[in-house]
């Protein structure tokens, strides 16, 4: 299996096999098992949806005249044509990511059309558009008791369990996200003006609000701040949509009727919904106003697929995914469940995870198996735990089984919210995985702000790193997930090497020294004199990432041009203008990977021993080889077999670990390396600043002939030969990777910083 969803080994099936999934969960969810049971799958591999899928949309609550048709490639149009035709259907779109025809049955039952088409050699599959709506517990208590209403007032304390449960608020103290990641929210309407999401509403800078235009071109008129995806789609008891706009503005059907139209005890639901989920996950914080998001400075992106009861059809969602990833969104979240699932989402889901988007599912409500979409192994699907006086504990409401992955918080969370009908700003909460699962897409929005190109394996290694086990007395099979962490796994997320912050201007007067720069969103900057290793000034870099620090040259030990600072945020060291000239050093501890690690001791000059160099090193680690003078040295800890005498500064080491997981390794350091270089064969550390590999030849001796780094990641050298600039593929060097150089006669020296 691919180890991109090797945890969904025992509980999820990869979308992508699910070519009979709409049988699996009605039965499943009547009898109690998981929502998708690998053991009974491969006994229906020859299912095509047809009549049986009939039988069981309807059972899952399906209606309407629409079906979803897949023709098979080498299909002409004039063929589709006749065949929708002869069936008395037409096609209403084609969706671009599957090229899905979505169509409408205008004459005879809709049971025989998917029949005929099912049954022409045309068609890959058909099957009818299936509904779906959100995944909340109905509360019938609060929409009928007013004094369970939060009032309008500063209400963290209200929600301040929640976030000091899962460590939120150290998590801020690394970063409140930044406004270049983009969450789309796949929900109800949004209150676009509500006082506590205004700034962080997603604007499509190219399109000109309300002149009827298309004016960027992407299909869609006037998506200023997302797209209403309901039109003309009858969802049980629900009304149509009347515009493109998925705000919840009093006069729009999005604000309800005031009406029980689907029995459910409690009148427009869920008409609240869409603005409680975008709260949860991106209500500003630290603006003496409302509540606090999971992520502050983070972009959401409003995509509307379900009415004010809570109802939809996959149709309008398989719309909403595609416009999230035409539109740039990084995270996807969906508080939505449904029991029966059209294989045009199947591939909706795979093509949008292979576009690299991560999409968040809430687990569902049914207190047994995972509901669909989140049941689907490329998304994250998230379950709730119970309010304050029993945190650690399994919601009664949320799936049992191993397809949950994570959880959080999920019942009565304080949260934003909507009156019906006025469509007034106002607070509430909210019970169910619907508004579990916001938290966790708030917190893989922070890691994308520190990581933008972090993929769907990345942030759940992030996630798993940080998670917190329960315990397992009824919900066994959570065992190894756990609940989310912000600062634990902001912390997994920042062990790696980051952008190194940028000192753009530096200006020196008798009395002050101001120094500008740019580094990740919302990190801290410290400068540190290396002289004494103080630090002198530090500062949080700002939502943009600019920083500006002041210094008074008296708490400097020198004052001369050449100050000898070095400039740091999360592990990365900084550049400088050649008006300040900024010694720089590593400021990070060193990761090992499973498996084999070059890395350079960066650490002062001492003996290979367990009291030496290699006391700090952390369990797991089997043995280390040293390269010295055409043989090898070897450590094994807790051996007396042969060791190495001595490990010099800048050396290169050869570390086997045999974890299962990545480890920290971490020691005292020594403030500069200059690496002498021997003729032959070397393994050392590259002592300059993070630059391309052309740049670092220009401090590189003209007797380097080869250097050759080692990915652990991949398991891989990539290679720079001096002789051959064209076929190299080892294009930069990173302060104090290690590296094997090959150099020719005379040998020469890499200076220090």
């Amino acid at each position: 299996m691919d180890e991109r969803f090797a945890s969904k080994e025992t509980g999820r099936v990869r979308a992508r096999s699910l070519l009979s999934v709409v049988l699996l969960l009605p039965l499943i969810v009547l009898s109690g098992r998981p929502s998708v049971d690998p053991s009974t799958f491969g006994s229906l591999a020859g299912f095509q949806p047809g009549a049986e899928a009939l039988d069981l949309f309807e059972q899952a609550g399906a209606g309407g005249d629409e079906l979803f048709v897949a023709f098979h490639d080498d299909v002409r149009p004039a063929q589709r044509r006749a065949l929708l035709a002869e069936v008395g259907s037409r096609s209403l779109e084609v969706f671009a990511l599957t090229g899905v025809h979505r169509v409408r049955v205008e004459e005879g039952p809709l049971g025989a059309a998917l029949r005929l088409l099912s049954a022409s050699s045309l068609v890959r599959f058909a099957e009818p558009n299936a509904p779906l709506r959100v995944a909340q517990i109905p509360d019938l208590r609060s929409s009928q008791d007013p004094a369970r209403i939060i009032p309008n007032d500063p209400l963290f304390a209200d929600q301040a369990w929640i976030w000091e449960l899962l460590e939120a608020p150290a998590g801020w103290a690394i970063t409140q996200g930044q406004r270049s990641t983009v969450v789309a929210v796949l929900d109800g309407a949004v209150d676009l003006d509500h006082p506590d999401l205004v700034d962080s509403i997603w604007t499509n800078e190219d399109e000109i609000p309300n002149n009827g235009l298309d004016d960027d071109g992407n299909g869609f008129i006037d998506d200023v701040h997302g797209y209403d995806f309901i039109g003309s789609y009858r969802g049980p008891g629900d009304i149509v949509g009347e515009d493109a706009d998925p705000d919840s503005s009093p006069g729009d059907s999005a604000v309800g009727d005031g009406i029980d139209q689907d029995s459910d005890g409690v009148p427009d639901g869920a008409v609240s919904h869409g603005t409680q989920v975008a709260g949860i996950l991106a209500a500003t914080g630290d603006n003496a106003f409302g509540f606090a998001g999971a992520a502050w400075n983070i972009s959401i992106m409003p995509v509307r697929v379900t009415g004010p009861e809570g109802n939809g059809f996959f149709s309008s969602f398989v719309s909403a995914l595609e416009y999230a990833v035409a539109n740039g969104a990084d995270i996807v979240n969906m508080s939505l469940e449904a029991s029966a699932l059209p294989n045009t989402v199947v591939e909706t889901v795979t093509a949008v995870h292979e576009a690299g988007v991560i999409m968040v599912g809430a687990a569902g409500n049914s207190g047994f198996g995972v509901r669909f979409p989140a049941a689907l192994a490329e998304i994250i699907a998230v379950g709730a735990t119970r309010g304050d006086d029993e945190p650690d504990l399994r919601a009664l409401f949320s799936p049992i089984s191993g397809g949950v992955e994570f959880v959080a918080p999920g019942d009565q969370i304080p949260t934003l919210a909507i009156e019906p009908i006025t469509g007034l700003p106002t607070f509430g909460s909210g019970t169910g995985t619907s508004f579990s699962a916001p938290m966790v897409s708030g917190l893989i929005a922070l890691i994308k702000s520190l990581r933008p190109t972090a993929t769907l394996s990345d942030v759940r290694a992030f996630l798993r790193d940080g998670a917190v086990d329960l315990p397992d007395a009824d919900t066994p099979r959570w065992d190894g997930f756990g609940r989310v962490n912000f600062r634990r796994s902001l912390e997994a997320a920042l062990a790696g090497p980051l952008p190194a912050p940028v000192i753009d201007s530096a200006v020196v007067t008798t009395s002050l020294i101001v120094i500008q720069g740019r580094a990740v969103p919302a990190m801290t900057v410290v400068l540190t004199e290396l002289a004494r290793g103080e630090v002198i000034a530090s500062g949080i870099a700002g939502p943009s990432g600019s920083f500006e620090l002041s210094i008074q040259p008296s708490s400097l030990l020198e004052t001369t041009a050449q100050l000898d600072l070095v400039a740091t945020v999360g592990g990365a060291s900084g550049l400088s203008p050649p008006s300040l000239p900024v010694s720089l050093r590593l400021q990070r501890d060193v990761r090992l990977f499973p498996g084999w690690n070059l890395v350079s001791w960066a650490g002062v000059t001492g003996p290979g021993t367990d009291d030496g160099v290699f006391a700090a090193l952390p369990g797991g680690v089997e043995r280390v080889f040293a390269w010295r003078e055409g043989l090898w040295d070897v450590y094994l800890p807790g051996s007396s077999f042969v060791q190495i005498d001595e490990v010099r500064t800048g050396d290169g080491l050869w570390v086997f670990l045999r974890n299962e997981r990545s480890v920290i390794w971490t020691y005292e350091r020594a403030p500069y390396i200059t690496t002498l270089l021997h003729p032959g064969w070397q393994m050392v550390a590259w002592p300059g600043p993070s630059v391309l590999i052309a740049d670092a030849l220009r401090f590189t001796p003209a007797v380097v002939e080869s250097l050759f780094a080692w990915s652990a990641l991949e398991s891989v050298f990539t290679i720079y030969r001096t002789a051959q600039p064209q076929v190299a593929d080892l294009n930069a060097l990173a302060h104090l990777d290690a590296v094997w150089v090959l150099v020719g006669e005379g040998g020469g020296a890499w200076p220090g910083p």
